[in-house]
């Protein structure tokens, strides 16, 4: 673990994580409307589930995105503008009367997730170097801490104003991409003096596309699962539509937590440690929370929350680690990853819930998530992670 005198830049990575906060509160909004959105168009769970491929199908274009951030200074363009055009594409969704509108819908907001999500880790890693686990913990605990808002925050205001009167909430976007335009304006990221030629991504390709495949379907059937799903399961159970998602959200803010501790943990601890450490305790608590009987398992929530969703900072910090000339361009490869792959898990327990419920969907895919972990033998070992 390699030392630095350099002090954190708290200011320039806090400006990033707000962009990364509103907007995923935005995107947060799906899952809590699924319900409503499965009465309004008479959805199955298994057409509900697919719907992930609409949202995740830009995601292809990840790593174009990142190729032309590493190449030009458009990172902060592509920052800028998602939290705005994801807000309005999100209040939208309960304009739509149709799965086809509902789809198209889902693709423009998909395309500005990939704007934002390409660049933005990337632009963290140059600004928080060598701190990468502590930068990625930051901008990971701000979209999770979105994610928590944002299922309470549009079930009231779905009961204020109903589903035609979300469009309200677009302007909270639009003027976080007007702040965002303002700080990054003169922004300067580290600059690398290396960018990667075709035979170094093909051999970075080679060596890390099947393990962390593996990984992030595990991850998916886990996570991707949760946060699609567990509104509606505890909206099958007897809760309120508000209820739910005031417990989704209690899932969400413990994630904050988790993904705060995580990465600056594997600044530490390492990387790969830190992943099997957390994603096997996620596995255990959400098979007592599906099967252990009593009211009270609703508490097994809040230490779902913060293991399942504390793995992600680490990733990124750990394919950032190992791709430091063409930070953007990697992480676009590994989100182009995760968004394809994902749907299909999600759709694959939604198949599982339509034909057993959701209770043994989610025993299965945390099964899938604990063997997964295997996965992590075949990444390369640990490189400069930082100590403070």
């Amino acid at each position: 673990m390699a030392s630095s005198s350099r002090r954190f830049p708290y200011g320039a990575v806090l400006t990033v994580a707000l962009g990364h906060f509103v907007h995923d509160t935005f995107t947060a909004f799906f899952s809590p409307l699924l319900p409503l959105l499965r009465e309004q168009l008479g959805l199955s769970l298994t057409l509900a589930g697919s719907l992930t491929f609409f949202r995740q199908a830009p995601s292809v274009l990840n790593p174009v995105i990142g190729f032309w951030a590493d190449r030009a200074r458009w990172l902060r363009w592509f920052v800028v503008l998602a939290p705005g055009l994801t807000a309005t594409g999100m209040t939208l969704l309960g304009w739509t009367s149709s799965y086809a509108a509902l789809a198209v819908l889902l693709l423009a907001v998909g395309l500005s997730v990939a704007m934002f999500h390409a660049p933005a880790p990337a632009l963290v890693a140059r600004l928080a170097e060598p701190y990468t686990g502590r930068g990625m913990s930051i901008f990971m605990a701000a979209g999770e801490l979105g994610r928590a808002v944002g299922p309470v925050l549009v079930t009231a205001a779905v009961g204020w104003w109903g589903l035609p009167g979300l469009p309200r909430l677009a302007l909270l976007g639009w003027l976080t991409s007007g702040v965002l335009l303002l700080r990054l304006a003169h922004l300067q990221p580290v600059a690398r003096h290396r960018r990667w030629n075709g035979r170094a991504l093909r051999r970075w390709l080679s060596r890390w596309v099947p393990p962390l495949a593996v990984l992030i379907v595990g991850r998916a059937f886990l996570v991707g699962a949760l946060n699609t799903f567990l509104p509606s399961f505890l909206y099958d159970q007897g809760y309120t539509l508000q209820a739910a998602g005031v417990r989704f959200g209690l899932y969400e803010a413990a994630g904050v937590v988790g993904a705060l501790t995580s990465g600056t943990l594997s600044d530490f601890l390492g990387r790969k440690r830190t992943i099997a450490l957390v994603q096997g305790l996620a596995v255990l608590f959400l098979w007592a929370f599906v099967f252990l009987p009593g009211g009270w398992r609703v508490l097994w929530l809040l230490p779902l929350g913060f293991t399942a969703l504390a793995a992600q900072p680490v990733m990124l910090a750990l394919v950032q680690d190992h791709a430091a000339d063409a930070r953007a361009t990697a992480n676009g490869v590994y989100l182009a990853l995760s968004f394809v792959l994902r749907p299909l898990a999600v759709t694959a327990v939604g198949a599982l819930g339509d034909q057993w419920g959701l209770t043994s969907a989610f025993g299965v895919g945390g099964l899938l998530a604990l063997l997964s972990l295997a996965a992590l033998g075949w990444l390369p070992g640990e490189r400069n992670a930082a100590a403070a």
